[in-house]
């Protein structure tokens, strides 16, 4: 029966979701990567402060989005 959820299993197109939720999370990793990349090659035009919530933001998103370089995805340069 369409749209009733059984004990324990996912409803119907779930996989899909996830899988466009993994899409998502891979892209926006990728792009938080590039944005850290970016504040610490320009570290020292960024005034201290700034830089310093910064850094405590980007923590607060790496534990929610993963960069690339945090899953190991992306060899370091």
């Amino acid at each position: 029966m369409a749209g009733k959820m059984m004990s324990g299993a996912l409803p119907e197109g779930s996989e899909n979701l996830m899988g466009l939720f993994d899409k998502l999370k891979k892209t926006a990793g990728g792009a938080k990567d590039k944005v850290d990349d970016l504040v610490e090659k320009n570290s020292d035009k960024i005034p201290d402060k700034v830089e310093k919530v910064y850094d405590k933001v980007s923590d607060a998103a790496e534990k929610v989005i993963p960069g690339e370089d945090a899953a190991g995805d992306t060899p370091a340069n």
